[in-house]
């Protein structure tokens, strides 16, 4: 292990769950990839019979698509956090890859966003064809708010990154 994680146990910690994450966002996508295949191939009467009421099994493999796509989002956002924590880790945050990370980061999260405001009106119609099913989403601004966050610190760390550039050639 390298001396600055050796040193600072919560890098040690972060990266431990940020990995644990990765593992578990992974085998919920997994998941999620079978009951997609499983929702298109397994015939309407087999799988759940209140699903063929109405087409409302296309609503539903609507909302699995959706949900598999956020997945795949938050576990690119989840690597490349854990990416930019292992170059906090070698004492070297401020590189030109971790500004690019932060703005990928950004672009990701106004992704799930999108993803979130599409699958937020399939779970209400699905939650209207299925009675015992109440559908609820609390959509909030908070994900934008993270995505200018981010974007702005991409800038940041190319600033810092070409301050260090310009210290060291001067040094």
């Amino acid at each position: 292990m390298n001396a600055v994680r050796d040193r600072d146990p919560l890098l040690a910690i972060t990266q431990f769950l940020l990995r644990l994450g990765i593992g578990l966002i992974a085998l919920a996508a997994v998941i999620v990839a079978f009951a997609l295949v499983a929702l298109i191939l397994v015939p309407d009467q087999q799988l759940l019979p209140r699903l063929s009421a109405e087409g409302t099994r296309w609503w539903v493999v609507a909302a699995v698509a959706v949900s598999l796509v956020l997945l795949t989002l938050y576990l690119f956002f989840t690597l490349n956090l854990s990416r930019i924590v292992a170059t906090v880790g070698t004492g070297d945050p401020f590189r030109p890859e971790n500004a690019d990370r932060l703005d990928r980061m950004a672009w990701l999260t106004l992704g799930s966003q999108g993803c979130l405001l599409v699958l937020a009106p399939l779970v209400g119609v699905i939650a209207s064809r299925i009675d015992e099913l109440r559908g609820d989403f609390d959509l909030g601004l908070d994900g934008f708010v993270m995505a200018l966050v981010l974007f702005i610190l991409a800038r940041v760390f190319r600033h810092g990154t070409a301050m260090r550039d310009d210290l060291e050639g001067t040094v």
